[in-house]
């Protein structure tokens, strides 16, 4: 055991800020309750871990938008089959090798007592496992244990290329310990979490902006319906997504708040009445609305539902059409398919999630699930117990 109180603790990231977002919640406990904590990712990442107060080392991929661009056959593909690509592609071909070997370079001199990854940063559970490390999960994404069939070549070869055995199934890539951040309302009982799996609460940690002042950006409630609009931290340029999503709520004579995630003037000119945003926090956003209208990302799904908002989703890719369906079938959202996506099936969708009161109720008892799952210090406690039972 090491002089100094405490541990070292390595939280690593694939280059997204949705990904990040998750751990920080946990990271920040932490590091309050006298453990030393750096974030690992990519550079793109940098900005919001250091203003969110962390020591930051920058490796792997800049951003998941990078290493899009080297993968042509995205730009023709939506939903699952999307997904399919963009997860063995990006996330195993590209981020798994790159944040193996940052990681193995760093903590061979740091010598972390524990790493915490997210659920789609791949590399940093063979390190682990190469020198002897605990680690653990926290979910950023939808469970899909499928992935690992997809997985399995290339993460395999990873793990010869660092001296290890193949693993079967992947069967330690959740680690010690795996942190879910779904309420029972959004889990498919047909697909069980991993048997290490304990509850995490999702937090909206995502005030690391100083410039970010916005307490409310609607204008006073006059009895129309407050629609959030929004396709999270990465746009993946879906103008007409977002132009459906914005005339929709315009047309349902909504007041209409986007939160673009880019320069509010790459959008255009918009309807009069709508405000655009580069960036406000969902925290702040998503409790001021009564809809949110999306894509069905994780983190903002996470943050309406615990506010008690509803939803309206169009699902793009990734895990989002996994979501779509969960929160589908907990009653709390309409889903639109985006083939074919216009302004009137978004109105439609916005008017039946605003009119009939179920949604709005549905989404209250999610967010009262959410509030009754262990917060942060919990998910430390068990980390701690875990490197002590390891020192």
């Amino acid at each position: 055991m090491r002089d100094h109180v405490g541990m070292r603790i390595l939280v690593s990231s694939s280059p997204g800020v949705g990904h990040l977002l998750p751990l920080l919640p946990v990271a920040r406990v932490a590091q309050l309750r006298g453990h030393d904590v750096v974030v690992a990712g990519g550079t793109g990442l940098a900005d919001i871990a250091t203003a969110a107060g962390f020591r930051f080392e920058a490796m792997g991929p800049a951003s998941t938008t990078e290493v899009a661009r080297q993968v042509p056959e995205l730009a023709r593909l939506t939903g699952r089959a999307r997904a399919v690509v963009a997860f063995r592609a990006i996330f195993c071909e590209a981020v798994a090798p790159a944040m193996a070997d940052g990681i193995t370079a760093f903590a061979r001199d740091w010598r972390p007592d524990m790493i915490v990854h997210e659920d789609l940063e791949l590399g940093s559970w063979i390190v682990a496992e190469r020198l002897g490390i605990p680690h653990a999960t926290v979910q950023a994404t939808a469970w899909r244990p499928q992935r690992n069939r997809i997985a399995q070549e290339p993460l395999n070869a990873l793990r010869e290329r660092h001296g290890l055995a193949p693993d079967d199934g992947l069967t330690g890539l959740e680690g010690r310990i795996f942190f879910t951040t779904r309420p029972r309302s959004l889990r498919d009982p047909e697909v069980p979490l991993p048997d290490v799996t304990a509850e995490l609460r999702p937090i909206a940690d995502d005030r690391h902006d100083g410039d970010v002042t916005i307490d409310d950006p609607f204008p006073p409630r006059d009895g129309r319906p407050r629609v959030a609009v929004t396709l999270g931290t990465v746009n993946q340029n879906e103008a007409e997504l977002l132009r459906a999503l914005i005339d929709g709520a315009v047309a349902a004579e909504a007041h209409v708040v986007v939160a673009l995630g880019a320069d509010p003037a790459s959008l255009g000119a918009v309807p009069p009445g709508v405000a655009v945003h580069a960036y406000v926090p969902m925290s702040t956003l998503l409790p001021a609305a009564d809809v949110v209208a999306f894509h069905g990302g994780s983190g903002t799904m996470l943050a309406a539902l615990a506010a008690g908002i509803p939803l309206v989703i169009v699902p793009v890719a990734a895990d989002q059409p996994d979501n779509a369906d969960l929160c589908s079938a907990a009653g709390v959202a309409r889903v639109v398919p985006l083939d074919g996506v216009d302004a009137a099936g978004v109105r439609a969708a916005i008017e039946t999630v605003t009119t009939e009161e179920a949604y709005r109720s549905r989404a209250l008892e999610v967010a009262e699930e959410i509030a009754a799952m262990p917060g942060p210090d919990a998910a430390v406690e068990r980390l701690e117990a875990i490197v002590e039972g390891q020192r």
